[in-house]
């Protein structure tokens, strides 16, 4: 099939490459001059594991190609698939200009009947305002031409989105029956190797994709929740959450304690479910619920240095490893580490910041503050600080050395925000104060002067 795929971000840009990986004619399209230009030189301008060796190889053959002009790519296909953005509005609803300004050039310019899907993440309804919107733009133009609008919304995880795509749990799509059939053709050598296509209405598929985010941000905020008793019941949530983990109807999935989660989808998505149920007059308290126990646990970090120096931060320096909101990627949207980063340089510390992949990203966001030091490794980012922190669970932090991490850290305490490391293996190091999320903190006896401290419990949302 002949496929335009609009958006060059996460979503639109693994799905172009994806759907040319199984033999589609793919043109993708974004009006961001620098993206497009840096596509067209053969540049992967995300990090994306396996992504650059399929768009090297879908333009090898020549079956994606980029292109800035949107006139071009809705002349060239005969399926359009919308992955623009759909950021925050302040009220927590989602922006859907994006989406409707590519809707309306499709409706504009189209010359033969056409397949539209919306692979956007958008509030239920949307797919039929675009439907009534591009009829308007049709009886404009005084053309019989038929836009069929299909949601089809993507489930992709950032860093394994690939892999997501192409071994997908289920492929949702939501639409009329000669839409869908068109949809499962494109799907069609995904579905030939056992992968379910649930088809449905269009607001069942928006809403279906709304609800899947949700409940995984729930599972998140509760055992973040749960983590919070534990530490002030001297339990450890590393036992519980395997208690419960083992149960089949709860799973293990999402049920690791940290500080918080962040990124592109969860925060937006929750926000724009609770402003959907409000939109229709709905009791939202679970949903702000998850909001409020996650916004708070992004301040767990900076609770606990404060706690454990009595309240005495201004004038010390403080190192973190990992700026991305999770490994494997370099995204820094809604990223704890910000938070922290924001109320440390507010209390005057000094910090010493290193990501193995977003320190670029991170650099554009916070340049101008004095008392940041960009790192070269996480060796010099744990060499002469008053404390660490680990904020992103890479790889690189948890094959780390803790007999070297010790040494470099003498005295300072390990603050630990994703539980790097179990205690046991704790326990047999030389750190001199180990704090983790929802465990019992460990304290060297050879160290006893540490400023070690007992946080009071905190049962609120």
């Amino acid at each position: 099939m002949n496929v335009s795929v609009y958006g060059a971000g996460y979503v639109g840009l693994v799905s172009a490459a994806c759907l040319a990986s199984l033999g589609h004619k793919v043109v993708c399209a974004d009006i961001d001059a620098k993206k497009i230009g840096l596509l067209q030189q053969g540049s992967c301008p995300l990090h994306e594991k396996n992504l650059k060796e399929l768009l090297e190889n879908s333009c090898k053959t020549k079956q994606l190609q980029f292109t800035q002009d949107l006139s071009f790519a809705v002349s060239q296909s005969e399926l359009h698939i919308i992955a623009t953005g759909t950021p925050s509005l302040p009220d927590g609803a989602a922006d859907l200009s994006q989406v409707f300004s590519v809707a309306e050039k499709i409706a504009q310019e189209i010359k033969q009947d056409t397949i539209l899907l919306i692979k956007s993440t958008v509030p239920v309804g949307t797919c039929d305002e675009v439907s009534t919107f591009t009829k308007q733009i049709l009886s404009v133009r005084r053309k019989n031409y038929k836009i069929d609008v299909v949601s089809n919304p993507e489930f992709l995880r950032e860093g394994n989105a690939v892999s997501d795509f192409l071994e997908a749990e289920r492929i949702v799509a939501g639409g009329d029956e000669t839409a869908l059939g068109e949809v499962q053709r494109l799907y069609q050598p995904l579905l030939d190797k056992g992968i379910p296509f649930l088809c449905m209405s269009r607001t069942s598929a928006e809403l279906t994709k709304y609800a899947a985010n949700t409940l995984l941000a729930c599972k998140i905020s509760f055992i973040n929740q749960i983590s919070r008793i534990a530490e002030a019941a001297g339990a450890d949530i590393d036992d519980i959450r395997l208690g419960i983990g083992y149960d089949k109807r709860i799973g293990s999935e999402f049920l690791l304690p940290g500080i918080g989660y962040g990124g592109s989808c969860f925060p937006k998505d929750v926000r724009a479910l609770r402003a959907t149920a409000k939109a229709f007059q709905l009791d939202a308290g679970l949903i702000e619920a998850i909001e409020a126990i996650n916004n708070r646990q992004k301040n767990w970090a900076y609770e606990t240095l404060e706690g454990h120096f009595k309240g005495q931060l201004e004038g010390r320096t403080i190192g973190i490893w990992g700026l991305a909101f999770k490994p494997d990627t370099d995204d820094l949207r809604e990223a704890s580490s910000l938070n922290l980063i924001h109320s440390l340089l507010k209390a005057n510390v000094r910090v010493k910041l290193y990501d193995p992949q977003a320190m670029l990203h991170a650099q554009k966001m916070l340049k101008g503050h004095e008392a940041i030091q960009w790192c070269e490794s996480a060796s010099f980012a744990a060499t002469e600080v008053d404390a660490l922190v680990i904020v992103t669970e890479w790889s690189e932090f948890k094959n780390y050395s803790l007999q070297k991490l010790a040494a470099q850290l003498k005295k300072a305490p390990l603050i630990d925000g994703r539980n790097c490391f179990s205690l046991a293996v704790i326990k047999n190091s030389s750190l001199a104060c180990y704090y983790s999320v929802g465990r019992p903190t460990v304290v060297n006896p050879t160290y006893v002067d540490t400023q070690t401290f007992q946080k009071e419990p905190d049962y609120s949302l």
